[in-house]
């Protein structure tokens, strides 16, 4: 990634239902903290109400060869948030670009005058991958999923945002959330964005492990369940 715009158009292509043909895996992006690489999902630009913890990005506009985006926060440290604020850095007429792989990097850039650095209004959804977070158990069609829980988002209308149930009384602790579209084995590429809907089973009816969208249908059909509409959107990539 040499330019954010690139990456958040190639974002905004893939973020669809599981049906849709193409690669099953989304990409990792490579980007710098502290001069070494790390890598992220791009879900592109999101819409959000106020609230919500943003951290810095920086995007070099006319860049060297071989330049990422920056951050200067990772999973597990202060500061961190998976909802990026970007900010353009270009290189002065007359200042040849080079390498920036750093926010130390950035300011002393700014600070020898070789840059300008503009803060814009966008936020990226991004998140960082590794740095030993948990990763959390799904299912999906009957199978297992895994996707990294990255809290609550105060989102705005506009983003693309997908089913996932929850089952409020189990029948134990092997009950996991459910996706309503069905992944593929090891399909990543997936909408990171999930709006929560409550499964109950009702007074009488024993619970029992439900893995699947069509099992909750069932049991809706059966007058078993009650399923709730919340307001409430998680940040869940698909790992």
């Amino acid at each position: 990634m040499k330019r954010l715009i690139v990456l958040t158009l190639a974002a905004l292509a893939v973020v669809a239902p599981a049906s849709a043909s193409g690669s099953l895996r989304q990409p990792a992006v490579p980007g710098f903290f502290q001069g070494k690489s790390v890598g992220y999902f791009d879900y592109g630009p999101i819409k959000l109400r106020a609230g919500n913890k943003l951290a810095p990005i920086w995007t070099v506009t006319n860049p060297a060869s071989g330049q990422h985006n920056i951050i200067d926060t990772v999973p597990g440290r202060d500061g961190y948030s998976p909802l990026w604020q970007v900010n353009k850095v270009t290189f002065k007429d007359g200042v040849t670009p080079r390498l920036l792989t750093s926010k130390a990097d950035v300011d002393a850039a700014v600070k020898a005058g070789d840059v300008a650095v503009i803060r814009t209004s966008t936020v990226v959804n991004c998140p960082v991958l590794g740095f030993g977070q948990k990763k959390v158990t799904g299912f999906s069609g009957g199978r297992t999923i895994h996707y990294y829980d990255l809290g609550p988002v105060k989102v705005a209308p506009g983003n693309a945002v997908v089913p996932l149930y929850t089952v409020t009384n189990p029948v134990g602790t092997q009950q996991h959330n459910i996706t309503k579209d069905t992944l593929a084995p090891g399909q990543t590429k997936y909408p990171p964005l999930w709006g929560i809907i409550k499964v109950t089973f009702k007074a009488g009816v024993a619970p029992r492990l439900l893995t699947s969208y069509a099992q909750i249908v069932k049991a809706k059909a059966a007058d078993q369940v009650t399923i709730t509409k919340t307001s409430l959107v998680v940040n869940c990539p698909v790992v």
